[in-house]
């Protein structure tokens, strides 16, 4: 029961020093996307792209990627994608920007995992992709 108490306790003081509003908000919901590329078991230079898009009903505030449980990079939604418009209307949010294009860096060749994440204005957040890899040069 005290281990259980900490938990919660802890859990509650890490999302309050993050600064992390309206997370618990049951009418946020989480935002929700899709990694165009690399593909899953794609072969990858030293830098790769990391191509997608990201919606939510509040609008996504950031993305983020990680290798291996690192943060690689972070960025905006900056691309038009109108088919992501078409396909979830209710979404738009008066704009057809929700791509984006990071790049994620590899520190050695062999298997890697990429993560995308993101963040919606009330900084909820959403793996929105798992991506294993492999980086074939240094």
């Amino acid at each position: 029961m005290l281990r259980n108490t900490l938990f919660t306790v802890s859990l509650a003081l890490v999302l309050a020093g993050c600064g992390a509003k309206g997370i618990d908000d049951p009418a946020n919901e989480l935002p929700f996307g899709n990694v165009d590329a690399p593909s899953p078991g794609a072969q990858v230079k030293a830098e790769a792209v990391i191509a997608g898009w990201a919606m939510d009903d509040r609008g996504v505030t950031r993305v983020r990627v990680y290798v291996d449980g690192h943060l690689s990079s972070a960025g905006v939604l900056n691309q038009a994608r109108p088919d992501v418009s078409k396909a979830h209307p209710q979404y738009t949010r008066g704009t057809h920007t929700h791509g984006f294009a990071l790049t994620a860096g590899f520190d050695a060749p062999g298997p890697h995992t990429i993560v995308v994440q993101a963040v919606d204005t009330d900084g909820a957040t959403r793996d929105i992709a798992v991506i294993p890899v492999t980086a074939v040069e240094k």
